[in-house]
């Protein structure tokens, strides 16, 4: 096969790629006056064509793919979309049509340079481009899960100040959190207007927090949602307890930063070794490396 032709298929590959990782992360909702038209096909036209040209295809995919899948694996999935807060934007079955349909782009590639080339490298390249596109959604929601947790136990001290001012100030429980719910923005502040949503339809307060822990894996948040709960089971004042659990995050939050920065040193050894320290030593011995072989000795 020519180099000519191996590009353009590459280059294809890339662009279906590209395509097919946009519908998943950026495909949301039809259209805002989709409920309000009765004809089926005046709603079908009114979605993007990117979302109608491969949403059936991802469809299909995604109910083979889930038929095949043990359910466990479902489950485990399931847990991450939670995890990463990607609710609105990912479900099981678009995250498996995904993974399926960049593995088949990656290996595809892969097998036309195979046919081209028939060596042991190009093999490799079939495995390693199948695999990557099959684990790259995966490895986004994975990093996104990471950064969202991160981003919990960053807010949870100061959302806890805040709730101890408002039940001082005389609000109950669920009122205070609902406020600070609303005054902030962020990743926490969702996952409480969650738990107030699940308390409005009915839910006992410790039902929505057990809920709320097993959409995140913080670990800070889980201490909390304990202390509440004997503190709810004692009869303790809300305050003290929400005092006592604010001032200690803010101590982790604290330890947690001074460790990072204890890191840096450890972590800008490579970085000094491989690329600052080669070119010290050009600059430095060069100049009589030069003059000691010009000289003859």
């Amino acid at each position: 096969m020519s180099a000519a032709m191996s590009l353009w298929i590459g280059a294809a590959s890339v662009v279906a790629c590209a395509l097919m990782l946009g519908n998943a992360l950026l495909s949301g909702a039809g259209g805002k006056g989709n409920a309000a038209a009765t004809d089926l096909r005046q709603v079908v036209l009114r979605q993007r064509a990117r979302k109608r040209l491969l949403g059936p295809v991802m469809t299909r995919i995604a109910d083979g793919v889930h038929a095949l899948t043990p359910s466990g694996a479902l489950e485990r999935l399931d847990h991450k979309i939670d995890v990463a807060g990607a609710r609105a934007t990912w479900t099981v079955d678009r995250l498996l049509g995904t993974k399926v349909m960049l593995g088949s782009a990656g290996a595809l590639y892969g097998a036309f340079r195979l046919l081209g080339q028939p060596t042991l490298g190009n093999i490799g390249i079939v495995i390693a481009l199948g695999g990557g596109g099959f684990a790259l959604p995966d490895f986004l929601l994975s990093r996104r899960a990471k950064e969202r947790q991160m981003q919990i136990d960053l807010e949870l001290p100061d959302l806890l100040d805040q709730m101890v001012v408002s039940v001082e100030a005389g609000l109950g429980f669920e009122a205070a959190m609902s406020r600070v719910a609303k005054s902030n923005d962020g990743a926490l502040s969702h996952e409480l207007s969650r738990v107030l949503q699940d308390i409005r339809f009915g839910m006992s307060r410790r039902d929505a927090f057990a809920k709320l822990l097993r959409r995140t894996e913080s670990a800070d948040l889980k201490q909390f949602v304990n202390a509440l709960t004997q503190a709810e089971r004692l009869g303790m004042p809300l305050a003290d307890v929400l005092r006592v659990q604010a001032d200690e995050m803010r101590k982790k939050r604290r330890m947690r930063a001074e460790e990072t920065a204890l890191k840096i040193p450890v972590k800008l050894v490579f970085p000094l070794l491989l690329c600052i320290m080669p070119a010290l030593f050009v600059v430095i011995i060069g100049p009589a490396v030069l003059r000691v072989s010009g000289s003859g000795l």
